[in-house]
């Protein structure tokens, strides 16, 4: 049985680097399925210089997402791993464990209830069908990303946030930055982290005004606004920290996955024509989508809280674990053929959204995002293809990945 204990930040040494070797391309790094075959629970070190366990099989990082011995809050420990190059900060869901994870979270379920997401969803349908216009109407080739996947979601979540779209811009550039995967950049990283806390701190202070001025809520800031300030059920940094979680989880993630699904469509083998045909088959797609394409070329990562065995590598408390998601949705153990793009595929038991109590509250969300999007885009540019071949895109080097550009030729328009 292996054994290591964690190192913290060190020189070099002759651990794979994570993000591994061959990653932000369309295709995998060959290594996560040699890793999974013969290394499933191997010690890395990130881009912060910390040591890690990184764990590829599908029932292993099912364990670590789910097992309250590997810990969230514990993260924000001094001296604790990191896997990017900002380390996290305490008061948001993501650096909390249950109780104190569950009872917040309960804040927030009526904000992403299915009920209430639902109904949202033909105004995201007609933003779709707005934002194909402007694709439509745009010189060739035409961004997709730009044009369509990434203001897509930004206005979603400005709409339920109650945050101004005409914010985008700059919000947008300081999320990038948090994201960002340089060691050279960590100051910078760390200073658009201060500049998000400090916009959000804005926001609220305004709204808390016009609230007491009699305003009725009417967005979910306003309504983690009232948790706080009528039963005080979450303290300043906490509200704080919430909505500049909620506010760039809620598009970074979409926005980059959307350009993906749309990428890996046209360059797959007739898959977007047939989606164009039978739109029926568009939420099966969004799942297979979700399992096929990563959005992390590294995973979550966790804090073990006592020694563990994983797949005969025992694991000391204190040691940082990342369950690499994207390794464990190709897993043969788990999904036959897993690097098949099989929009038909049934179950589809993905680990995208995470597992356990911090599967991703804006899961639905998302969800409605992307089927309303493909449906749209589908519908009305059945003849769509890729200005360049799939393997010329470039990719963002970022924990949260995806493609730069996405330049298409639309073809002609359906109505």
């Amino acid at each position: 049985m292996a054994d290591a204990a964690s190192d913290g930040p060190s020189g070099s040494d002759d651990l794979l680097s994570c993000p591994l070797p061959g990653s932000f391309r369309f295709e995998p790094s060959p290594l996560w399925a040699r890793l999974r075959e013969s290394s499933p629970v191997v010690r890395v070190r990130t881009v912060s210089g910390h040591v890690a366990w990184l764990v590829t099989r599908y029932e292993d990082v099912r364990a670590v997402l789910s097992d309250k011995r590997f810990s969230r809050a514990l993260m924000i420990a001094p001296g604790a791993p990191q896997a990017g190059v900002t380390k996290p900060r305490r008061g948001s869901l993501p650096t909390m464990d249950p109780p104190e994870h569950t009872r917040v979270r309960k804040l927030l379920t009526a904000g992403f209830s299915h009920r209430y997401l639902e109904g949202l969803r033909p105004w995201i349908r007609d933003l779709a069908e707005r934002l194909a216009d402007d694709l439509a109407a745009a010189d060739t080739p035409a961004d997709v990303r730009a044009l369509f996947s990434q203001p897509l979601p930004i206005r979603v979540i400005c709409q339920i946030l109650g945050v101004p779209y005409e914010d985008r811009e700059r919000f947008a550039a300081w999320s990038a930055s948090v994201y960002g995967l340089s060691p050279d950049e960590a100051d910078a990283a760390d200073d658009s982290y201060d500049q998000l806390e400090a916009y959000l701190g804005r926001l609220l202070a305004a709204k808390r005004v016009e609230l007491r001025k009699g305003r009725a809520p009417d967005d979910l800031l306003d309504q983690l606004i009232g948790a706080s300030d009528e039963h005080g059920r979450l303290d300043e940094e906490q509200l704080v920290a919430f909505g500049l979680n909620l506010l760039i989880g809620g598009f970074e993630t979409t926005a980059n996955q959307l350009g993906t699904f749309v990428a890996s469509l046209l360059g797959g083998q007739g898959e977007w024509r047939t989606l164009a045909a039978h739109p029926d088959l568009v939420p099966g797609a969004v799942e297979e989508l979700l399992r096929l394409h990563r959005l992390s070329e590294t995973g979550q990562l966790r804090i073990a809280t006592e020694d563990i065995e994983l797949s005969g590598t025992r694991i000391r408390g204190g040691d940082g674990v990342i369950a690499a998601i994207g390794a464990a949705n190709r897993d043969p153990g788990a999904f036959p053929d897993p690097d098949r793009l099989d929009i038909t595929r049934s179950p589809n038991p993905h680990l995208a959204f995470g597992h356990g109590p911090h599967f991703c509250l804006g899961a639905h969300l998302a969800r409605i995002e992307l089927q309303e999007a493909l449906r749209t885009l589908t519908r009305t540019f059945p003849g769509m293809r890729l200005a360049v071949p799939t393997a010329e895109l470039g990719w963002r080097r970022a924990l949260i990945s995806g493609l730069e550009r996405i330049p298409v030729v639309c073809g002609p328009r359906q109505d």
